[in-house]
């Protein structure tokens, strides 16, 4: 523990330091609390200049149960929560899913930079509650635009991309590139 100098160290300095690492973490709870089977689906879709170029499922497993074991017997549980992982490398997004320890990594979000200083930025949205049969949004990865009024590289729009429907649609229709990670409670 001296080593790391634990009793110095907050959960935002453990946060920043990933973040100069490009490393960042999101966690979604389920809500409400699942009390049955469903069918559980990870989602990510890609757009260029607001059209819809690829999707694909990035489930680590088909149902809303995860296992574990005590003593040698197997037991299971539906799972409370989604994690994700992103970590930033120069030309590329390496995301991993993890769902209760079910876990896909090496997700590849390939960036389009095309400009000098472009950026990529997370967005998430808060309202992440599930309904069957409907994709909720967790996630968006989008690209900053050049301003030519301003002479910069610009990525404007809110942080919790729930509470404005308008400001996220301006943010994801100026944006030239961007990956929305959503998931999906079906029977």
């Amino acid at each position: 523990m001296n080593t790391y100098q634990a009793n110095r160290i907050s959960k935002i300095d453990l946060l920043s330091a990933l973040h100069a690492m490009g490393v960042r973490l999101f966690s979604f709870p389920m809500s409400p609390r699942f009390t049955k089977t469903y069918k559980l689906e990870v989602n990510l879709a890609e757009y260029v200049n607001g059209k819809l170029v690829n999707t694909k499922s990035i489930s680590p497993d088909e149902n809303n149960l995860y296992y574990y074991y005590i003593k040698k017997k197997q037991y299971a549980d539906y799972i409370n929560k989604i994690k994700f992982i992103a970590h930033d490398v120069d030309t590329a997004c390496l995301l991993t899913v993890n769902v209760m320890g079910n876990t896909i990594g090496g997700i590849k979000l390939k960036k389009h930079l095309v400009r000098p200083n472009q950026y990529y930025l997370w967005r998430s949205y808060k309202s992440t509650n599930w309904k069957r049969g409907v994709e909720i949004p967790l996630l968006a990865y989008s690209s900053s635009w050049y301003d030519k009024k301003d002479d910069v590289e610009r990525s404007c729009g809110p942080d919790d991309l729930s509470n404005d429907k308008a400001a996220t649609k301006k943010l994801l229709n100026n944006s030239p590139h961007y990956f929305i990670v959503s998931y999906k409670i079906s029977k």
